[in-house]
């Protein structure tokens, strides 16, 4: 316990109801960490579908294609993130706009936000490729253990995918 008489504290004395000073550990990363935590990223994504991603992105394609994901398969449509939120942006209008103005208000700046800018370069500010994390589809059909779920736009992490095929297609 301190002694209140000790007069070599450095503290400052603390008003009443005022925190006590934290320190803070925090430090910027460097420029070989942020590279060491981006390859060991990029190591773990399968770089031909980052290039589809990418293409998509870019271009605003859709492609058919097959998923594989811990076991699940995930067929539909590759789409661009535009594309996916658009989706939810005119969903969530409808939905909402009418009832709760400032609901529709926050899912419309959500997905807005998703969307990455029309000049998005390949470099990002770390001098490194920029790595997508996300993959979206649209007109989905879901297979688990003769289980089958329709869905109509899924959003997955790029680095949960285990294997790809382009132009696969769900037979009914």
């Amino acid at each position: 316990m301190p002694d209140p008489n000790n007069t070599n504290d450095n503290t400052e004395p603390q008003a009443a109801g005022e925190a006590p000073p934290v320190e803070s550990n925090f430090r910027p990363l460097t420029r070989s960490e942020r590279r060491n935590l981006w390859l060991k990223e990029y190591g773990d994504q399968d770089f031909a579908l980052q290039m589809w991603v990418r293409l998509v992105e870019a271009q605003d394609l859709e492609i058919e294609m097959m998923l594989q994901m811990a076991g699940l398969l995930i067929f539909g449509v590759m789409v661009s993130t535009a594309r996916y939120a658009q989706f939810y942006i005119d969903l969530n209008e409808e939905l909402h706009r009418e009832r709760d103005a400032d609901t529709a208000d926050a899912l419309r700046e959500y997905y807005t936000a998703l969307i990455p800018p029309p000049d998005q370069p390949e470099i990002g500010p770390e001098g490194l490729p920029v790595v997508f994390r996300l993959i979206h589809m649209r007109d989905v059909t879901l297979l688990s253990g003769g289980h089958k779920v329709k869905v109509p736009y899924w959003r997955g992490k790029l680095a949960e995918v285990d294997a790809f095929v382009v132009g696969a297609t769900a037979q009914e």
